[in-house]
């Protein structure tokens, strides 16, 4: 069995040629529409590196004067409420309409502390602790003495005091 020569035809080598020539021309195609696409994106890469670089520049900008407003707003910040919470009161015996009594009593005694700033009320905490123990609160027919377990201050007072009955 012989193959036959189709080496020496001239369609055939027309046809090979077409290939090689269409192999290498749309190679060239390709490189010239893949290093357009490379170069764009290279560019659109290195711009948006440039805008993240100012943005994180603003952001440390804003960022650091944001922080030295909220160290000036601190030192404004003043009280707005007052919260109590008693951690005896099924042991005291108080309930209902007594516990409440008591505890707008508490509230009515720290009515000056409100829209006071926090610096000076911290300043004067063991007075207001000293204040509290020391009063006696009427309650219905009985009188009732309070220790502070715990304060907490901010913006919101918080309270966690222990009722005592007076003898």
């Amino acid at each position: 069995m012989r193959i036959p020569p189709l080496h020496r035809r001239k369609g055939y080598q027309r046809f090979f040629a077409g290939i090689v020539i269409g192999f290498i021309i749309g190679w060239f195609f390709f490189l010239l529409s893949y290093g357009g696409l490379q170069d764009f994106y290279m560019t659109e890469i290195d711009r948006r590196d440039e805008e993240i670089r100012g943005l994180n520049d603003e952001f440390k900008h804003f960022k650091q004067d944001y922080e030295e407003k909220n160290k000036e707003n601190e030192k404004k910040l003043r009280i707005q409420e007052i919260k109590v919470s008693f951690l005896n009161r099924e042991q005291a015996g108080l309930k209902g309409l007594h516990l409440i009594e008591l505890e707008n009593a508490v509230k009515t005694e720290l009515h000056d502390v409100l829209t006071k700033d926090i610096e000076s009320v911290g300043q004067n905490a063991n007075l207001l602790i000293r204040t509290l123990e020391n009063k006696n609160f009427l309650i219905g027919k009985e009188e009732y003495n309070v220790k502070v377990y715990q304060m907490h201050l901010y913006t919101t007072l918080r309270l966690y005091l222990k009722i005592e009955q007076v003898k």
